[in-house]
């Protein structure tokens, strides 16, 4: 080795090493002096990113077996917040022992849910700023607690998310009576199993016909089978999905298909669901612009001009599209176009050429249309002009 190229390893080495790294730290952590317990207790705190800059109150997302699962958590909220599916909403992981066992989900479930409730749920909501909205979330023994507290302290939490639950079996009794005893039990409970986890499977087959009987109609609940999922992954598909479901109102709908939206119930669907959104979260019962431009663009995208003509009329008072991106409203002016509808298409380009000055696509929108029209010299004129504005945005 030459020394001018020892040299220059040494120093890439010490650029490297030089660099300033950091912990990357995610929310802290308390031990609790439990008196319930008479032991001491972990749980894993994260609050949301715009805490510290607010002054509203926060649901809360309690995490049984915290110390696996607290790290997926916070990576679900992240991805939620960033893609407005979901409030932001604080994570408390509860942390388990592993002298444990399943001992504190079994034949110590009540002192269990005692320390949670009166030490763990005290405790944050005296040291945080928390709403009374509340999820819960086990799997395994764990998912089994989860459906027994909700049986036991049905208004303790408002969501009950419960992957691969066992032991169910024992359980089932003690839930239809519960079923009979709460004809208006109006909370979700949210649980799962994979295909092939034998008495996991029975058990959660079982309490879904129980539930197909005796569920009240006020009670939101799911059942889901987890296709290709073992025992060890359900817990994250599950808290996936069971959270998605207790925020079903809070996204801004979209449908992929005209196919989907006729199947969903049509436009009465859709204001429904504006109606229970504002009505749950406080947002207009109007409908957004993404909704009605999305549901337009499954029109063009099915080359339904019959159905596209009909979102444009309903939606027509909100002119929403004065509001939509360049491009976006010019693929509405192009479907126009392509169905012949030369003044429409003529009329929201102009409109969308003096909006957006230096957009070259509303211009040679208008070129294409006067070509159409075989008026050749004002379809070059508007095609001298996009070009003009491409080469002067090109510099």
């Amino acid at each position: 080795m030459t020394k001018q190229l020892l040299i220059i390893i040494l120093l890439f080495c010490s650029n490297i090493y030089g660099q300033n790294i950091t912990d990357n730290i995610v929310g802290s952590s308390l031990l609790i002096q439990s008196k319930i317990m008479n032991d001491e207790r972990e749980i894993q705190i994260f609050l949301p990113d715009g805490y510290e800059d607010s002054d509203i109150t926060y649901p809360v997302l309690y995490i049984l077996d915290g110390q696996r699962y607290f790290l997926h958590a916070v990576s679900l909220q992240k991805s939620f917040i960033e893609f407005k599916q979901t409030p932001e909403f604080i994570i408390v992981g509860i942390s388990k022992k592993t002298s444990d066992r399943n001992r504190n989900f079994s034949v110590n479930s009540q002192k269990y849910l005692d320390f949670i409730k009166k030490e763990v749920i005290d405790h944050i909501d005296n040291q945080y700023r928390t709403s009374e909205k509340r999820m819960l979330f086990g799997w395994a023994f764990g998912g089994g607690f989860v459906i027994e507290t909700m049986t036991n302290e049905p208004n303790l939490f408002d969501a009950y998310i419960s992957a691969s639950p066992f032991p169910l079996k024992e359980k089932i009794n003690e839930i239809d009576n519960f079923l009979t005893e709460n004809s208006s039990f109006n909370k979700l409970l949210f649980f799962s199993s994979g295909t092939n986890e034998g008495v996991v499977k029975d058990g959660t087959n079982e309490l879904n016909l129980l539930l197909i009987d005796k569920a009240p109609k006020t009670m939101n609940w799911f059942f889901r089978e987890l296709q290709g999922e073992e025992h060890r992954s359900t817990p994250f598909t599950t808290l996936y999905h069971g959270i998605k479901k207790y925020y079903n109102y809070f996204p801004e709908l979209q449908f992929n298909s005209l196919e989907e939206f006729s199947n969903s119930g049509g436009l009465d669907y859709v204001y429904s669901y504006y109606q229970k959104r504002a009505s749950e979260f406080g947002f207009s019962k109007d409908l957004p612009d993404w909704t009605m431009f999305t549901l337009t663009r499954n029109a063009i995208r099915a080359n339904d001009y019959n159905q596209f003509n009909n979102f444009v009329n309903e939606f027509k008072n909100t002119e929403f599209i004065s509001r939509l991106r360049v491009t976006r409203a010019c693929s509405i002016a192009e479907f126009y176009l392509k169905h012949n509808e030369y003044d429409k298409a003529i009329k929201l380009f102009l409109f969308l050429a003096e909006k957006h000055p230096n957009s070259v696509r509303p211009l040679n929108g208008l070129g294409d249309t006067y070509k159409e029209l075989k008026k050749e010299r004002k379809a070059s004129s508007y095609y001298k002009k996009a070009k003009k504005i491409s080469e002067s945005n090109s510099n």
